[in-house]
C-alpha cells in the first residue's frame, strides 16, 4: 500500500511562468503576431497615430507606439498579468465583442517569450510609467517622460523558448510577414495613420484617409483603386461595403482577398468561395478576385472567441450570410457590365465604371494582351551562349543540330508522327509502341524553363527590349520580395530598376517568354512567393523563379489550335530538353498508351 501511495500524484500544476510560455505558443506565432496584437490593442485605445519600427525581420527588436487613450500606473502593471482585460467583465459580454482583443492574453503571451517594456501615460498625468520584463517576470516599474500614449518595445523575441526561435523563417520572410498585417490593419481603418519603418528606414506612411478608395490608394496604387469597383448594400442584418476588382485584376491566388467582420481582420473560406461565385463567368480557371470588403453584421451572431490569434470567426446562418453576399456581389458585376444576370451567355468583359480618365482607359487590359498572347506562333529557337558553365548539373554541354540523332530519349521523340490535337489542350501523335498523348501547356512549360534556367546558369540571358517600358506599382509586401528577388529577376533576362517608392520599371524581358503582360506576369509570381511554397521542390531560389516564370507565360495554354508545324515544333523542343518527362512542377509532359494495353482494353488479349 504504500508503494502504490508513492507512485501516485504525478499530475502537477505547472508553475506559473512555465504556463504562461506555452500558452504564449498558441498566440504568438512570430513577429507578424506580435505588430498584430500591440496594433490592435492601439486601435482599441482609441489611437488616431499608430507607428511601427522592426528590426531584422521583427526578431531582433519591434516597438508600436500611439497616441492612444494610455495607462494609470496600477493598470500599466496589471495589464501584464494572464486574463486581466478592460473588454469584457461577464460571461455574457462575450456575445457582444465590440473590440478586436478582449482575452487580456496578447500583452503577456509577449512578455513570457520576450524582453518587454511598456511606456505609457493618460492625457490628464503629469508623467509616464515604464514597466520592464524578462521573460515575464517584472523587473522594474519607475516614472518617465513620455507623450500620452503607449509605446511597446519587444527585444530577442523567443529568446527563452529556442525550439519555437529555431523555426523563424529568414528575416526577409518575416518582415514580409509583418508588412501583410501592417498593409491589412491599416485598411481596416482608413481613420488611422499608420507609419512603418525597418531596419531604420521608413517603409510606408500612410495619413488618414477620407475614404477607402483613398486607404486602398495608399496601401496599393491609384492604378489599382481605378480597377475595382464600389460595393454598397444594406439590408437587415447586413451591410456590406467596400471594393472589388475587375476580372482583369485578378491573381493567381487568395493573396488580393481581404474581408473584415464589424472592422476585425478575418480569415474566412466562405466569404472567399462567396466572392469567388460572383466571377464564375467572367474568371479563368486558376484566377481568382480581389476584393476588399466590410460585412456589418451584429454582434450576437458572430463568435469571435474560436481561434487563439482571432484569426477566424464562426457566423450563425452562415449559409445564408454566404448566398446573399455572393447575389450582391454578382448583381454587381453585371450592372457594371450593362447587363442583367439572367443572360445565360457568356459575359464580355466588365468596363471601369468610374474614373474613365484614368490609366485603366489608356492601354490595353490584361484580357486584350491575354488574347493578342493566344495569338500564339512557332515558339523562337532561342540562342543560348556555348560557353561551358561549372557547377550547373542540370544542363550538359549538347549540341543542337545533332540532337535528334543522338540514342535514346531524342530519338523517341524524332521518331514521333503528329496525328493532331485532342481537345485543343493534347497533342496526339504515334511512335514505335503505340500512341503518344502529349500535355501542350506543360510541354511549353519545360522548354521555357529549361530555357531560363539554361541561359542563367551561364549568366548570359538572352533579353528582349519592350518597345514600350511598363510601370510595376507594387504593395509594401510586394516591393520587399521584388527587392529580395531582383537579382534572381534579372539572371532570367528581365530588365527591371526602381523608380523609388514601392515602384519598378521594366524594360527589358527574356526572349523566350514574348507575348505575355510583363506586369501582371511578375505580379503573380511575387502572389506566389509570397505563400511560400515554390522554394520547397527546388534546389534554388533561381530555378523556383525560372519554374515560377515559366508556369505564368500566356503562350500554349490548354484550349489553344495548334497547327501542325506548332505541334512538330513543340514536340522538337521537348526532345532537346533535359528532363522531358515532366513539368517544372513534376507534372508528367506525356503518356504513352501502348499496343499491349489498347489490345487488352480492346478484348484483343
Amino acid at each position: 500500500m504504500l508503494r502504490a501511495k508513492t507512485e501516485m500524484g504525478t499530475i502537477k500544476i505547472l508553475p506559473e511562468v512555465v504556463a504562461n510560455r506555452i500558452a504564449a505558443g498558441e498566440v504568438i506565432e512570430r513577429p507578424a503576431s506580435v505588430v498584430k496584437e500591440l496594433v490592435e490593442n492601439a486601435i482599441d485605445a482609441g489611437a488616431t497615430r499608430i507607428g511601427v519600427t522592426v528590426s531584422y525581420g521583427g526578431k531582433r527588436y519591434i516597438r508600436v507606439q500611439d497616441n492612444g487613450c494610455g495607462m494609470d500606473r496600477e493598470d500599466a502593471q496589471l495589464c501584464l498579468v494572464r486574463h486581466a482585460t478592460s473588454k469584457i467583465a461577464t460571461a455574457e459580454d462575450i456575445q457582444h465583442i465590440a473590440t478586436l482583443g478582449f482575452r487580456g492574453e496578447a500583452l503577456p503571451s509577449i512578455a513570457a517569450v520576450s524582453r518587454l517594456s511598456l511606456t505609457t501615460r493618460t492625457a490628464d498625468a503629469p508623467t509616464a510609467t515604464r514597466v520592464s520584463g524578462t521573460g515575464g517576470v517584472i523587473e522594474s516599474v519607475s516614472e518617465t517622460v513620455a507623450e500620452p500614449g503607449t509605446t511597446v518595445e519587444v527585444a530577442d523575441l523567443f529568446f527563452n523558448t529556442p525550439a519555437r526561435k529555431k523555426f523563424l523563417r529568414s528575416d526577409a520572410a518575416e518582415y514580409t510577414a509583418i508588412a501583410e498585417v501592417f498593409d491589412t490593419l491599416a485598411l481596416s481603418r482608413r481613420d488611422i495613420a499608420f507609419s512603418l519603418s525597418n531596419n531604420n528606414v521608413v517603409a510606408a506612411s500612410y495619413p488618414a484617409a477620407q475614404d477607402l478608395r483613398e486607404r486602398i490608394i495608399h496601401v496599393y496604387d491609384e492604378h489599382i483603386a481605378n480597377q475595382m469597383l464600389p460595393v454598397q448594400y444594406a439590408a437587415p442584418g447586413l451591410v456590406l461595403s467596400g471594393y472589388i476588382g475587375l476580372p482583369d485584376l485578378s491573381r493567381v491566388n487568395r493573396t488580393g482577398q481581404k474581408f473584415f467582420i464589424n472592422t476585425r481582420p478575418v480569415q474566412s473560406f466562405a466569404l472567399s468561395m462567396a466572392l469567388s461565385r460572383a466571377y464564375e463567368k467572367f474568371l479563368e480557371k486558376g484566377r481568382f478576385p480581389v476584393g476588399i470588403l466590410f460585412i456589418d453584421i451584429d454582434e450576437a451572431a458572430i463568435d469571435v472567441n474560436v481561434h487563439p490569434a482571432k484569426r477566424e470567426v464562426r457566423i450563425r446562418n452562415e449559409r445564408v450570410l454566404i448566398d446573399q453576399i455572393a447575389h450582391v456581389l454578382k448583381k454587381e458585376l453585371h450592372r457594371a457590365r450593362g447587363s442583367q444576370p439572367a443572360s445565360s451567355a457568356a459575359p464580355a468583359p466588365l468596363k471601369p465604371t468610374l474614373h474613365e480618365h484614368s490609366a485603366v482607359s489608356s492601354g490595353p487590359t490584361l484580357q486584350l494582351l491575354r488574347e493578342q498572347a493566344a495569338e500564339w506562333q512557332t515558339p523562337p529557337e532561342v540562342p543560348v551562349p556555348d560557353t561551358p558553365v561549372r557547377d550547373a548539373p542540370l544542363f550538359q554541354e549538347r549540341s543542337v543540330e545533332n540532337m535528334d540523332q543522338e540514342p535514346g530519349g531524342d530519338n523517341f521523340f524524332s521518331r514521333m508522327t503528329i496525328l493532331g490535337q485532342v481537345l485543343n489542350a493534347y497533342i496526339l501523335a504515334r511512335c514505335d509502341d503505340g500512341i503518344v498523348i502529349i500535355d501542350q501547356h506543360a510541354t511549353h512549360e519545360r522548354i521555357v524553363f529549361e530555357s531560363l534556367l539554361r541561359a542563367s546558369l551561364q549568366r548570359q540571358p538572352v533579353s528582349q527590349t519592350m518597345l514600350f517600358p511598363a510601370t510595376l506599382h507594387l504593395t509594401l509586401q510586394e516591393a520587399h520580395l521584388m527587392e529580395a528577388y531582383l537579382p534572381e529577376f534579372q539572371l532570367l533576362g528581365f530588365s527591371i530598376s526602381s523608380l523609388g517608392g514601392m515602384s519598378f520599371l521594366i524594360d527589358a524581358v527574356p526572349a523566350c517568354i514574348g507575348g505575355s503582360d510583363p506586369v501582371e506576369l511578375i505580379r503573380d509570381c511575387l502572389h506566389e512567393l509570397m505563400e511560400g511554397s515554390p522554394l520547397r521542390s527546388f534546389a534554388s531560389r533561381q530555378e523556383s523563379l525560372a519554374a515560377l516564370v515559366a508556369c505564368k507565360t500566356y503562350a500554349v495554354k490548354a484550349g489553344k489550335p495548334l497547327s501542325h508545324q506548332e505541334m512538330e515544333t513543340l514536340i522538337k523542343q521537348l526532345g532537346r530538353q533535359e528532363n522531358p518527362q515532366v513539368c517544372p512542377h513534376g507534372r508528367p509532359t506525356y503518356f504513352i498508351v501502348s499496343r499491349h494495353e489498347i489490345e487488352r482494353r480492346l478484348k484483343r488479349r
